[in-house]
């Protein structure tokens, strides 16, 4: 399965999400590109984000 890309749809306007070292930052329904380049998600934390939970169990992340 190739991911593409990654979009935040939980409740706020934005989203920092800390991996590790690496922080990503996600404006509310807009996607960012998965992949090894300077500007996209890593493949591995993208999975990990998809799993991503807001406290009433909805998920906060699609991948696609």
């Amino acid at each position: 399965m190739e991911l593409k890309a990654i979009t935040y749809v939980g409740k706020n306007p934005g989203f920092v999400a800390k991996i590790g070292k690496i922080t990503y930052e996600f404006e509310w329904q807009k996607s960012l590109g998965v992949g090894n380049r300077s500007d996209e998600i890593r493949p591995q934390h993208a999975a990990v984000l998809s799993r991503w939970r807001d406290r009433r169990g909805r998920k906060m992340f699609i991948i696609e």
